[in-house]
């Protein structure tokens, strides 16, 4: 799972990474390179199985975050993400779009002006055309080869493109398009930027946490999106560097309440659209991460192809059963670990143990 994060210069996204990355700077030492770090995702429940079975090793979640350089060239004006870049933001799982809420006369802004809903605009728009130019093409192979009686082609997803064209040029995301199953499968090797679940991060000043007056202006980012979130980055990452107590003093003090930082992290995580669930023992706690609805075979295959293809059961205990209980053999005890088969479907949180033979 990869997220990648994008805007233009001077935004403060590489400072969002930062916070995100726990302090690893971000380095573009060119125009169409990316800063690739792994984020481990905090979970108390890890912890406390940690607790529970003392293992000998503790393995986290975790995603991939990819800082893109900024979207514009050396003369300053915003330009479709090309090169190596494109094909690497394309393989991103999600996408997360900083812009700019902040004044600050030491960094000035390309266009001369602060409007977060003008540069979120921008941005969008940028991502659009760069799916329009994978339509447009396609479209064109299409036709022609259909002009010239080959085979191969297909009704259907020429159909399904023109429907994706018409809605770029309105300028509407295509992960709010009602696609079928069949659909979906057509349009997956393309890896739309404009069907990427997205987040809109609006960086503010110390001043403005409670985000700028221009929030309600910002483009939409789809009904099934979350909303746009507000934090100022720089404040974050100070915070992140103090001992929580003086952290907490530090928020009070400014009248913030609790810091962002472990807000965007889960909005992160909720924005992939995944489901964890457990493997415990005395080697290792770990925990997994697998796609909302995926079934017990398919979270066995996560762990181990081997293990989906021998499948034969999975013993499951939701985690608040454990917890309650303290250990696996008083949960068995009372009856709440339970067999289920491959069509099982996960639910976050399942400790798990795989059956299988090969």
């Amino acid at each position: 799972m990869r997220i990648g994060i994008i805007g233009l210069p001077a935004s403060g996204k590489s400072t969002v990474y930062q916070l995100l990355t726990h302090g690893q700077p971000s380095h573009h030492a060119g125009q169409l390179e990316a800063s690739i770090s792994v984020v481990k995702v905090p979970d108390p429940r890890l912890d406390r199985l940690a607790l529970m079975f003392k293992p000998k090793k503790l393995t986290p979640a975790s995603f991939e975050l990819v800082d893109f350089a900024p979207l514009v060239k050396e003369s300053g004006k915003p330009t479709s993400p090309g090169g190596q870049l494109l094909p690497q933001m394309r393989q991103t799982t999600t996408l997360l779009m900083v812009v700019r809420a902040f004044q600050d006369e030491r960094v000035p802004h390309i266009e001369g002006r602060v409007d977060p809903a003008k540069d979120a605009a921008t941005l969008q728009a940028e991502l659009i055309l760069a799916d329009l130019d994978v339509v447009e093409k396609r479209i064109a192979k299409i036709e022609e080869a259909m002009r010239k009686g080959k085979k191969g082609e297909s009704p259907q997803e020429l159909a399904l493109l023109k429907r994706c064209y018409a809605a770029l040029q309105e300028e509407k995301p295509l992960r709010g398009m009602a696609l079928t199953a069949e659909d979906e499968r057509l349009l997956r090797g393309f890896q739309f930027l404009m069907a990427k679940p997205s987040l809109l991060v609006v960086n503010t000043g110390e001043e403005a946490d409670g985000g700028p007056d221009g929030l309600k202006a910002l483009p939409a980012m789809g009904a099934s999106q979350p909303a746009p979130m507000a934090l100022s980055a720089k404040l974050e990452l100070e915070l992140a560097d103090l001992p929580p107590d003086e952290a907490s003093a530090f928020c009070a003090e400014l009248g913030l309440g609790a810091s962002a930082a472990p807000r965007l992290r889960q909005a992160c995580y909720d924005l992939l659209g995944l489901t964890t669930f457990f493997t415990v023992g005395s080697d290792e706690v770990r925990a997994w991460m697998i796609p909302h609805g995926s079934t017990a075979m398919q979270a066995a295959g996560a762990i181990h192809s081997d293990l989906e293809h021998g499948f034969i059961r999975a013993e499951v205990v939701a985690y608040e059963a454990l917890d309650r209980c303290g250990s696996l053999a008083t949960a068995r005890t009372q009856g709440l670990l339970r067999l289920e088969g491959k069509e099982y479907l996960v639910a976050d949180g399942d400790i798990m143990t795989i059956r299988f033979n090969v």
